[in-house]
């Protein structure tokens, strides 16, 4: 059987893998984001270019060999058709989509029935039965949803510092991280300095692409213990639960998998308090964060070259995956 390219394209990084039926990782490569919705469609091809080019060093894709693409959002044909151009001339010829829901899912568990939670710089829920995704609630975008998700967090941060400095909110301690990361050097302990800030910072931020709000949102969990930032966090994760709740059914009996920066690296390591319970009261389900979907993108590619990925082959993609990354 043909040579495996398995790709997680998310919207921060993009990884890579380059892989055989058994398993073995060949080649790894990263890059930057791979979400035409959060770069660009030339941006984010660029990006999966780049890391499957350097997955693919050494390794022969011969006729016919798959490239599974997990990813975000529904892609336009303008995308599709020029990624597939490309990752031919790589010499993967037959390149396949996939939710990135399922790469997260996939990176967590073997079992085939189980939930998917993702919330990095969006936020969306899926139920998953037999390998497949059974609903699906969020991911709407940060102009329609993504309640929950880094955009969100990001953009309450911006808008409670533009009413602190304005007077309109109590001050707080995101102000001066806010005036920081946008390199602005201003005092605001005078209503002239903080008038002052203000025409600097509100152009600053309307100068940015919507999305990249969710640069603020790292800043609401290192200083949590702002009344301000808790209450931003503490309705993000009502929000995530709110998605769990919407997709939750007495069947299927298995693990829900997390997976994205807020939830991993944020609010499953922050104080219990400030999180609500992610799981339904009625679920005895475990919560397994897993880093990254990439070891599901992997088990994609090999269920969909029509491979059963047993509880053996699935242990041996994570630490392939885990050596050859590391």
């Amino acid at each position: 059987m043909p040579m495996l390219l398995a790709v997680d394209a998310g919207g921060t990084s993009t990884r890579a893998v380059a892989l055989d039926p058994s398993g073995h990782a060949y080649g790894f490569g990263v890059a930057g984001s791979g979400n035409p919705t959060a770069a660009g469609i030339s941006s984010a091809v660029s990006a999966i270019i780049e890391a499957a080019s350097a997955a693919s060093v050494g390794v022969t894709a011969e006729p016919e060999s798959l490239a599974v693409l997990a990813m975000a959002g529904v892609q336009s044909s303008r995308f599709t058709t020029e990624v597939t151009s490309r990752l031919g001339g790589l010499g993967w010829s037959r390149v396949v989509l996939q939710p990135d829901l399922l790469a997260v899912f996939h990176s967590g568990t073997h079992l085939d029935d189980g939930y998917s939670l993702i919330a990095g710089t969006g936020a969306v829920a899926a139920r998953v039965v037999g390998g497949r995704l059974a609903r699906v609630a969020g991911g709407r975008g940060w102009l329609l949803g993504d309640a929950g998700g880094g955009f969100w967090i990001g953009h309450r941060v911006a808008r409670a510092v533009v009413a602190a400095l304005d007077g309109q909110q109590p001050p707080t301690a995101l102000t001066g991280l806010v005036l920081e990361t946008m390199g602005i050097a201003a005092e605001t302990d005078s209503p002239s300095g903080r008038t002052r800030a203000l025409a600097d910072l509100v152009p600053a931020i309307y100068s940015w692409r919507p999305i990249q709000l969710a640069q603020f949102a790292p800043l609401a969990f290192a200083v949590h213990e702002d009344p301000t930032a808790r209450a931003i966090l503490v309705a993000a994760s009502a929000a995530l639960a709110d998605l769990v709740e919407t997709v939750w059914s007495a069947e299927p009996d298995g693990p829900v998998i997390g997976g994205g920066s807020v939830l991993v690296r944020g609010l499953l390591a922050a104080p219990p308090e400030l999180r609500a319970e992610l799981l339904p009261p009625a679920g005895d389900a475990d919560l397994v964060p897993v880093a990254d979907g990439v070891v599901g993108a992997c088990v994609l590619a090999l269920r969909t070259a029509g491979l059963e990925v047993d509880e053996t082959l699935f242990r041996t993609v994570q630490v392939e995956v885990a050596e050859i990354s590391s």
